[in-house]
């Protein structure tokens, strides 16, 4: 009930008009945030009352995509998957961004992809925890992921490029985001604990420098918890996979937090 009471539309269209009178946003950004829908989705763990921050992120990801887009000389979107979706944080940019754009929820099981039909249009697709499992019987131009290589183990970042690239077009554009130098940098701090422990922060801040990769379950969960990876690691991952390359890399990139990259399939 406390999770509905905080998404109902009267108090995120607040925080959306004190973002809008913002000086700092461009007149094309302020326009944009103008059309997006105020709807979130009662289960959105990335709500957390804070509606000027939570749209402040869509638009920071409308940034770097537009950007990625200009490096890749992508000139048309038709046809957008938004792996992991959410409650449509980006999702909601992403419609108006790219107005006759196909756009594809994929998320697992659990009512946020059928919110993301009913409130932007999306076609559906489930995703599962064996991403190598995943098959959306279809290719896009453009692939959006946010935050989801951030939380995998090594074997689960390797398969989530996979099944990009296997649902790639050719010549489209996959843009994900990291935990790169500065989630690592924070961590030792206690500024932040990104949910571990003081022993797994010691452990992760250890790998980390070694390897270029470091990673953490969450305590309960399993193969599912706190990544760390270099750009270097990032790289080398791509390279063997083959068949792709890089036409954007942007530190801190995504909401002044997440190390941003894009791929092209040759």
């Amino acid at each position: 009930m406390r999770g509905w009471i905080r998404t109902v539309p009267p108090r995120p269209l607040v925080s959306k008009q004190r973002l809008l009178a913002d000086v700092s946003l461009s007149e094309a950004e302020r326009e944009l945030l103008g059309k997006v829908s105020s709807r979130i989705y009662y289960r959105d763990g990335m709500y957390n009352d804070d509606g000027v921050h939570y749209f402040s992120v869509g638009l920071s990801a409308i940034r770097c995509i537009d950007e990625a887009l200009a490096q890749a000389k992508l000139k048309q979107v038709r046809t957008i998957l938004d792996l992991p979706c959410g409650g449509g944080r980006v999702m909601r940019f992403l419609v108006h961004r790219f107005p006759g754009a196909e756009i594809t929820a994929c998320e697992l099981p659990g009512g946020a992809v059928e919110f993301c039909a009913r409130t932007f249009g999306a076609q559906t697709a489930l995703s599962s925890l064996d991403l190598d499992q995943v098959s959306l019987e279809k290719e896009f131009d453009l692939i959006w992921c946010g935050s989801l290589v951030t939380h995998l183990t090594e074997p689960g970042i390797v398969a989530l490029l996979r099944l990009f690239q296997r649902h790639l077009l050719p010549g489209g554009l996959m843009i994900f985001t990291t935990h790169g130098d500065f989630v690592a940098g924070r961590l030792p701090t206690r500024d932040f604990d990104y949910g571990l422990t003081t022993e797994q922060i010691d452990r992760i801040g250890t790998d980390y420098p070694a390897t270029g990769y470091g990673f953490e379950d969450y305590p309960g969960e399993k193969d599912y918890g706190v990544s760390l990876t270099s750009p270097e690691w990032v790289r080398a991952r791509v390279r063997e996979l083959g068949g792709l390359h890089e036409v954007y890399f942007k530190e801190r990139g995504w909401d002044n937090h997440q190390d941003v990259f894009g791929f092209v399939r040759e």
